[in-house]
């Protein structure tokens, strides 16, 4: 784990995560100028609307426009190189984008693969689930896709970490991200033990 690369992209998030996080796309645009004039001229959240990828950039452009948005794993990418779009950005290439995304910031994070997934995805053993399953006091906003609360999942015979059971990206705002990422850069929480699931590596320092 590189402390140094988690604490930029923290301060990264922190700063300019209103309107430009949103978990569910690497790099990408809201839906519709509604969307956007609800972000950009009224101040809602970015992570609480869908948005579509961006399918090509031009290299060395600025990776974030005035519109555009990202995942933790964008914000990492777009750190690593130095804001400004990368070669492999200008195809419309989607399964190396996510391939080129998830390793970027995995090197540039210091995570090993199973970490990053767990942190960038939504299904298995991703750490929002595990979050949601011990401490939905702390994560009172966090969500499943279809379901809600993790009770009503468990109620259809689902388990947390069934990979048919996916997070609510929109539910994953940027405060939460921030304190997410803090507590991992903390030695907390960890994101994937040797069995690959998220662990407590702290858990005196749990508060509920």
């Amino acid at each position: 784990m590189n402390k140094d690369n988690i604490k930029t992209l923290i301060e990264a998030i922190k700063f300019d995560g209103k309107t430009k996080f949103n978990m569910s796309v690497f790099l990408g645009k809201l839906n519709s100028d509604y969307s956007e004039a609800d972000v950009f001229e009224h101040g809602e959240l970015a992570s609480g609307y869908s948005a579509s990828r961006v399918t090509s950039v031009i290299p060395g452009t600025n990776m974030f426009n005035c519109t555009s948005m990202g995942c933790i794993a964008g914000f990492a990418t777009a750190i690593a190189n130095n804001w400004k779009a990368p070669e492999w950005l200008v195809e419309d290439e989607p399964m190396a984008h996510v391939n080129m995304f998830e390793r970027t910031s995995n090197e540039f994070l210091g995570f090993a693969h199973y970490e990053g997934r767990n942190l960038y995805f939504a299904e298995d053993r991703c750490i929002w689930k595990w979050l949601m399953l011990n401490e939905p006091n702390r994560y009172p906003k966090l969500e499943l896709e279809g379901y809600g609360d993790m009770d009503s999942a468990y109620e259809e015979g689902l388990e947390w970490d069934d990979e048919d059971l996916s997070i609510d990206f929109s539910s994953i705002d940027y405060l939460t991200a921030v304190d997410v990422l803090t507590r991992i850069m903390n030695e907390e929480i960890g994101l994937s033990d040797d069995e690959g699931y998220p662990y407590y590596i702290n858990k005196e320092a749990v508060v509920s």
